[in-house]
């Protein structure tokens, strides 16, 4: 499904399937952009109109079908659940270019599209857009996203150059790949919201209530992202495991095993996933041994903890060389204090860089 021609003719005129949220947003940027939306559908036609009166010669339909045939290039912005049922149901032209905007999916939803000779992609934007009370507030959402894009030949360079036309960065996502680069989104969205959650729950645990821990939580997690993005994961990491501190690892798993045993089980979970970065940042064999103990002591899902895929293979997987003990942010524990029972140790003799205090 190639040609010679690098894009799609200029002038393309877009269409949309759905108008909320994100087909909105979408929408509005790319007629901000100088690209011609010229028609739009949506399962409410009120929603259909708002859209078409926010952009000049955009005419709303109360069908899809209606609004596929005054297009060039039709978006796909319904739910997900339904894009392969929009795709079977709307009548489409030999070469006429169908996209979808969803992570999850690859083009095997516009699998109808293709048999009718539409050229077929997917098009997503690594964003949320949730707590939006007006979809045109989407347009300020977009600006400087990673768009996926999943397409072939000219659609796959046009798609490119919307991304482009946004302030956006595309990226080309096959489809065998698509699961692993929508499940890293979840991680760093749906996923982070449950972390918080249980940051929330931990704090309201102590006696305070959510707004007190949010006003707390909000502040430390914007900074946190913005050192990440600015520094990486290595530099920009906080926190007693990547001093070396296992004794105050030890006390937070005392405490909430007592009033949240579920935050205590994912608190673990983190730690396991988080061991190969403090290896990396100096964690000796000593420290990881003390650590291994206390792990092991308060993990009460799994008495084996040399089961294979266990933290512990994990760690001892990690290729990365530990740190010289002078380099920023190295903080292994003292020698003499690694072989010892992490419940006998004083805190007050664990090195603890303030490069990794929290």
């Amino acid at each position: 499904m190639t040609t010679a021609d690098p894009t799609p003719p200029p002038g393309m005129v877009l269409g949309f399937v759905g108008a909320g949220t994100l087909g909105t947003g979408l929408a509005l940027a790319l007629h901000q952009a100088g690209c011609p939306v010229g028609s739009v559908s949506s399962r409410r036609f009120q929603s259909a109109r708002a859209l078409a009166d926010k952009i000049p010669g955009c005419v709303p339909f109360p069908t899809a079908q209606e609004a596929a045939e005054a297009a060039d290039l039709v978006f796909i912005t319904t739910p997900d659940s339904v894009i392969e049922t929009v795709a079977g149901d709307v009548r489409w032209r030999h070469g006429q270019y169908v996209v979808h905007c969803c992570g999850a999916l690859g083009r095997e939803a516009l699998q109808a599209a293709e048999s009718q000779g539409a050229e077929t992609g997917a098009f997503h934007p690594f964003q949320t857009f949730a707590g939006l009370d007006e979809p045109a507030l989407t347009v300020n959402r977009l600006a400087g996203v990673t768009f996926a894009v999943s397409a072939e030949g000219r659609l796959e360079s046009f798609l490119k150059e919307l991304a482009d036309r946004l302030g956006g960065r595309a990226v080309s996502i096959t489809e065998e790949l698509r699961p692993l680069y929508h499940a890293s989104a979840v991680l760093s969205c749906g996923y982070l919201v449950t972390l918080l959650e249980a940051a929330v729950q931990v704090w309201q645990a102590a006696g305070f209530t959510e707004e007190d821990a949010l006003n707390a939580l909000a502040p430390v997690a914007r900074a946190t992202l913005e050192n990440v993005a600015s520094l990486g994961p290595r530099d920009g990491v906080t926190g007693p495991l990547y001093r070396g501190d296992v004794v105050t690892v030890r006390r937070h798993l005392e405490a909430l095993s007592r009033s949240r045993p579920d935050v205590a089980r994912l608190y673990l979970s983190l730690t396991e996933k988080a061991l190969p970065l403090a290896m990396q940042l100096g964690m000796g064999p000593d420290g990881i041994e003390a650590l291994e103990r206390t792990l092991a002591e308060f993990d009460d899902r799994r008495p084996d903890t040399q089961r294979p895929g266990s933290w512990q293979s994990d760690a001892h997987q990690s290729s990365a060389v530990p740190p010289s003990g002078d380099e920023p942010g190295a903080g292994p524990l003292d020698a003499d204090l690694t072989n010892a029972d992490p419940a006998n140790v004083d805190p007050s003799r664990v090195v603890q860089p303030e490069a990794r205090r929290l």
